[in-house]
């Protein structure tokens, strides 16, 4: 019984791996994608106080992602057509948007939120969340099968340490 479910806990954390494997092979067009945005040539802008510049459409079903950075080296305001789930994260001196709007369409916009001139530079992409799945399903199948293999694992150890 002991080997029995070292065994079957080794197996499950190798099929953990196996079916993460599998979903990042699935989910391979959207890391080009994402790759895309990060080493595309930026655009750039100059805003003048309180000016605004349209980022991109966006719309249900696509997540979008902005990487810009500015002569301040501060947070620009972001204006969003409407309510879904934002995150603004300062990454290697560049600011990463992930927005992902709930039910409205429209348009992403960069607000010069500051009294002086600022000169932005930016990339952006839209990704389809329905594209997000394989990855996402994956990534909880693994997390599940490498929890149960490691638990298995810890019990067979303990047991055959017993006799």
């Amino acid at each position: 019984m002991r080997k029995g479910l070292l065994i079957t806990g080794a197996a499950l954390i190798v099929a953990a791996v196996a079916v993460f494997l599998i979903g990042i092979y699935l989910s391979t067009d959207i890391v080009r994608n994402i790759t895309s945005i990060i080493t595309e040539v930026p655009h750039s802008a100059e805003l003048r106080p309180e000016a605004s510049i349209p980022i991109t459409n966006v719309s249900e079903g696509a997540a979008v992602l902005v990487i810009y950075n500015d002569t301040l080296g501060r947070p620009l305001q972001v204006v969003t057509p409407g309510s879904g789930m934002f995150v603004e994260q300062l990454v290697d001196g560049k600011y990463a948007i992930l927005y992902v709007p709930e039910v409205s369409s429209g348009t992403l916009w960069l607000r010069n939120n500051y009294s002086v001139d600022v000169m932005v530079y930016y990339t952006y992409g839209a990704v389809s969340i329905g594209s997000l799945m394989p990855l996402a399903l994956s990534t909880l199948v693994t997390l599940g099968l490498g929890i149960a293999g490691v638990v298995l694992l810890i019990l067979g150890a303990l047991l055959r340490s017993l006799d």
